[in-house]
Formats: C-alpha cells, sequence, structure tokens
C-alpha cells in the first residue's frame, strides 16, 4: 500500500474519531477530540514524508 492511501486511511479513522465525540459516552469528548487531532497529525506527517511505517 502506498504512503498516500495509507495517510487517507489513517486520517479518516482519525475524523471518525473526532466527529464521534459528540456521539459517544464511553470516553470524554475533549479526550476524544484530542485522539482524533493526533491521529489526523499523524497522518499528515506520513503523507508529507517525515514519518514511514
Amino acid at each position: 500500500m502506498n504512503r498516500n492511501l495509507s495517510a487517507l486511511l489513517i486520517g479518516a479513522v482519525g475524523a471518525v474519531i473526532t466527529l464521534s465525540a459528540y456521539s459517544q459516552t464511553l470516553v470524554a469528548s475533549t479526550q476524544c477530540i484530542t485522539i482524533g487531532f493526533l491521529i489526523l497529525m499523524f497522518a499528515l506527517l506520513l503523507k508529507e514524508g517525515l514519518i514511514s511505517l
């Protein structure tokens, strides 16, 4: 799988986690937003080539 597709999939997971902050009750919404944001940043760094898998 190439780097762009991996970054897209990881970014989609981060977006889903961030958006689910308002509809779930397992984790506090601020924690869910923070985790989603960190995953999105990881996907961005992966796409730009600063991190490799």
